[in-house]
């Protein structure tokens, strides 16, 4: 046994000794305060039955509609502030990125699938992006930590995103809201629940339109980065055909048509603008002229655009085979289209940029599952089938940097490049899950996934009529059928056309004891895997003659992940304490990363990293009027084996790891005799020095949010909010696309915004 592990076995050990001697512990199932003065029970469906936070065995989070609105989250990046070990990133909205304690992806193109699975009413939403839609009329957001595969499914190595909407009930209802804040943020929702058949048929209707104004000042554009101009639908019906048959229909719809972030730059090897350079104001400069001075090729600043069409249709069957035993049936169709463009040197000059980008996605997936209960055994078994089509079509446009090495490429004018990528993905999966109640304290779980994924990808770039004048058709970064290269050097164009499978095995083993019947330790295993994948955009070597080898189109390994924990759940001092807490170790293989070496986008996996560390979470009832809840993570996560363009990264951070990151948030209720209820909610959330880049470290931060509201006795709700209201700056993604020219780009985070709302609610 090696220092390593015997170090790993030593802090269980120890934190497993500490959680024995508490033996004065009070349990209960209670974790959020509500406007009656007491803690609000949150039920999940993590291990697929309805149980309480304090009953699973996960290291997770989980927060109801209401704290949702108290947080001021809009969309599940909202959440990151107060979910430790959980960041979302990325310039635009369009190609999110989801990291839960270091695991997450770089690579946003259709070859490669996530590692943070999201799921929308227990369906996988395959690309994050068609999965960020506002938040609304949502039940609760659960996010589990670690791998999930088992209880989940596809491609959830990192963790789970569920986000739980809500039902039709039997009772005529509704609300209507009217949110107004700074940069002219116009925001109004509605819903709407009527029952149509009494003790039979529901129907749910909610919407939401947000617009607001960009507030990122481009020096030499009009247009404002970062506007928001959204409009969201869901349409939910809940028919029971007779006692023992539950039937649910969703349809939902989301439209985005907006302006994203503009990048700025870090750092040039050339003289550039001053305003490039700083980034703790609201103003940059980012444009099109010409880099070395000829007016004549001076382009229009780019707008960074964002269009997105979201459909999703669903529809699942619960049949109550008798007390025990259920029968469930979900079916499903998703479909989206984003478009979008963005600048990639934040610079005044024309260096390299996204003149379009267009994803289209279907999926059709069906999923069947039957599950038990009695006093002995909880369990289910599943198998699933997914198929889903991408299409992404991408035009890059370059300056013609040929004077840098000897010669024009395009007579210094800038030239465009074209891909089109198509992708088809088949997956199934058989999966299953069983807890044993040896006796009254002790249970044992085992549960188990053999997935099975095809992907196939096919590179279809048209001859580069618009590339580099010099280059003839060929693609410098977008490769055409003639530049694809077999084995021996030779031009094979059936190599734009590959595919692969891949198959896994990944157990979970979990035993949880209750050391009374006021706390809850236990320790799990869990394996995990996302499939293999391919390189979106291989480009040429152009020290090999402008080919593309097969090394730069062979699929990359899947990634694997072990999961050791061990944790407490647990209540203190008479239900008005919840304290849970877990230590764990992750060992994580084969990470897919995109890397640019000079001029070639290669897709490798980065060998091995691990992550030690401790999370608790702490909700504590002060008085009847207000509740401390208290988070935090300790993380130690780096590369164990990764080289990148002949650079040794081992003992490198992962990306989005501080040491430490945590929150308080304070919740205060108060009933005012003849006005009604007082509610004041603030939260402050701190996350260390952490890397957005391996070569780039992002200092720590703190934020602070917060929402003051007032319900009347005539269900009328007024409320003045904010967030990041000491307007704090900081770094939230790298862009490395032009690195081989000497420039690098980021984006920094909103600024403080504020506003009021108001909400009529009827029953």
């Amino acid at each position: 046994m090696n220092i390593s592990t015997i170090s790993r076995v030593s802090s269980i050990s120890l934190l497993a000794s500490a959680i024995c001697m508490s033996t004065q512990i009070s349990a209960q199932d209670k974790n959020k305060l509500t406007n009656n003065g007491d803690i609000e029970v949150i039920m999940v469906s993590a291990q697929k039955r309805l149980q309480s936070v304090q009953e699973v065995p996960i290291s997770m989070s989980a927060f109801s509609g209401d704290m949702i609105k108290q947080i001021g989250a809009t969309d599940f990046k909202g959440l990151t502030d107060v979910t430790p070990g959980f960041s979302v990133v990325g310039g635009s909205d369009a190609f999110p990125r989801s990291y839960i304690r270091g695991v997450g992806s770089n690579d946003t193109g259709v070859g490669v699938d996530p590692s943070v699975g999201i799921y929308i009413d227990g369906i996988y939403a395959s690309r994050n992006g068609g999965a960020l839609t506002d938040l609304m009329d949502i039940e609760r957001i659960e996010i589990l930590k670690g791998p999930q595969g088992t209880l989940f499914g596809r491609n959830s190595i990192g963790g789970a995103i569920s986000i739980v909407t809500a039902k039709p009930t039997e009772d005529l209802s509704g609300e209507i809201a009217l949110e107004l804040g700074n940069y002219n943020s116009q925001v109004v929702k509605g819903l709407i629940n009527i029952p149509l058949i009494d003790d039979s048929l529901y129907v749910r209707a909610s919407g939401v339109v947000r617009k607001r104004d960009g507030w990122q000042e481009n020096k030499l554009s009009s247009v404002k980065g970062n506007s928001r101009d959204r409009a969201s639908g869901r349409l939910k019906f809940t028919w029971y055909p007779h006692d023992d048959i539950e039937v649910n229909q969703s349809n939902g719809w989301s439209r985005f048509d907006e302006v994203s972030t503009n990048l700025e730059n870090y750092s040039s090897v050339y003289p550039i603008d001053e305003l490039a350079q700083v980034h703790d104001d609201k103003k940059m400069v980012n444009g099109g002229l010409d880099f070395w001075g000829n007016s004549n090729n001076d382009q229009a600043p780019l707008v960074p655009i964002l269009d997105r069409r979201v459909r999703d249709h669903s529809l699942s069957v619960d049949w109550f085979v008798n007390d025990g035993i259920t029968f469930t049936s979900l079916s499903a169709y998703r479909t989206f289209t984003t478009f979008n463009t963005s600048d990639y040197d934040g610079t005044e000059y024309y260096f390299g940029e996204n003149e379009g980008s267009k994803e289209h996605n279907e999926t059709i997936s069906q999923e069947f599952r039957l599950s038990g209960a009695s006093d002995s055994l909880d369990w289910f078994i599943g198998t699933s089938y997914s198929h889903e089509r991408n299409k992404m079509d991408f035009l890059i446009g370059l300056f013609d940097f040929g004077p840098l090495i000897g010669s024009n490429l395009n007579n210094g004018a800038p030239f465009l490049e074209d891909s089109q990528v198509r992708t088809v993905t088949d997956s199934f999966a058989v999966y299953g899950d069983a807890t044993w109640h040896v006796n009254d304290k002790l249970n044992l779980t085992v549960g188990a996934r053999y997935s099975s994924d095809d992907k196939s990808i096919h590179y279809n770039n048209p001859i580069q009529t618009q590339g580099a004048v010099n280059l003839g058709g060929l693609g410098f970064v977008m490769p055409i059928a003639s530049q694809f290269v077999d084995e021996n050097g030779i031009p094979n164009p059936a190599y734009q056309h590959l595919d692969d499978d891949w198959d896994d095995f990944s157990p979970r083993f979990v035993v949880d004891y209750k050391l009374s019947d006021d706390a809850m330790i236990y320790g799990s295993v869990t394996m995990g895997y996302k499939s293999g994948g391919f390189n979106t955009y291989p480009s040429p070597a152009t020290d090999s003659g402008f080919i593309v080898t097969p090394d730069a189109t062979a699929s990359v390994d899947p990634e694997l992940a072990t999961s050791y924990e061990l944790g407490l759940k647990s209540t203190w001092l008479d239900d008005d304490l919840t304290l849970n807490a877990s230590l764990f170790v992750l060992d994580y293989e084969d990470l897919q990363v995109r890397e640019i070496v000079g001029t070639v986008v290669q897709l490798a996996n980065a060998g091995k990293a691990t992550n030690q560390g401790l999370e608790f979470d702490m909700n504590y009832q002060v008085t009847s009027d207000l509740a401390v809840v208290l988070n935090g993570t300790w993380m130690d996560a780096e590369y164990d084996e990764y080289i990148s363009g002949g650079v040794d990264l081992a003992g490198t951070p992962l990306l989005y790891s501080p040491n430490f990151e945590g929150s308080v948030a304070l919740d205060y209720f108060k009933e005012i005799e003849g006005a009604g209820e007082l509610r004041g909610f603030i939260s402050i959330a701190y996350k260390g020095d952490h890397q957005i880049h391996e070569t780039l470290e992002q200092e720590a931060y703190t934020t602070v949010s917060a929402r003051l509201s007032l319900l009347t006795q005539s269900d009328w709700e007024f409320a003045i909010f904010g967030s990041n209201l000491t307007d704090e700056v900081f770094l939230n993604s790298y862009t490395g696309q032009m690195n081989t020219f000497g420039l690098v780009a980021v984006t920094r985070n909103e600024p403080r915004t504020f506003g009021i709302s108001a909400t009529y609610s009827f029953y």
